[in-house]
């Protein structure tokens, strides 16, 4: 009606997975495991929904790695805004991927949950967990978990004692990047009153 359609975007997502104790009312990232607050699947993956006709071609789906912090960059570019970050973002622009005229820029993703050390990376279809002391570990010890996504979407089959040394490569890829994200980690600003 407003006659925009052709210079509009609309992007449906989320933030997070099912928020699980509120069972029925919380949702199910089925066959995912886990949810909201876990670096899970079904705490970190969430379906995307993108709509621009002519330009994100109708009907097509895809399995890339993205991110909502890639939705700035990308979105910048795509109105043509002068994006002029104060410092190193995160974000990378997904626009390409968005029009389906090629693959995501990012193949890996490091997860947080708590504190300041990641639980788990993501490469391609395989993703490494270290994560920290749980309940269900008596909170003992980190547990070491490898997942190949491309055959185990739900997480269920842990390779690191059977595929050891992919699992020490991209735990020595997650060490590599927590530090770079460390050392880029800016000082928080001064709250003016």
């Amino acid at each position: 009606e407003l006659g925009i359609a052709d210079n509009t975007i609309v992007i449906y997502t989320t933030d997070n997975g099912p928020w699980l104790p509120f069972k029925n009312h919380g949702g199910s990232a089925y066959p995912l495991r886990n949810g909201k607050m876990s670096t899970y699947e079904g705490g970190q993956r969430v379906p995307t929904i993108m709509w621009a006709p002519g330009r994100i071609p109708a009907g097509t789906e895809t399995n890339e790695i993205a991110a909502m912090m890639d939705l700035i960059p990308s979105i910048a570019k795509l109105s043509g805004a002068d994006f002029k970050p104060r410092g190193p973002i995160d974000g990378l622009d997904i626009s390409e991927l968005m029009h389906g005229k090629g693959p995501s820029p990012r193949n890996e993703f490091l997860y947080y949950r708590r504190g300041d050390k990641p639980d788990a990376l993501r490469q391609g279809d395989w993703k490494v967990r270290h994560a920290g002391p749980t309940k269900k570990n008596n909170n003992k010890k980190r547990v070491l978990e490898l997942y190949n996504l491309a055959e185990d979407i739900g997480e269920m089959n842990n390779l690191a004692t059977i595929e050891t040394e992919k699992a020490n490569a991209l735990l020595k890829r997650m060490e590599e990047l927590d530090a770079v994200i460390t050392e880029g980690i800016r000082p928080r600003g001064e709250l003016k009153k």
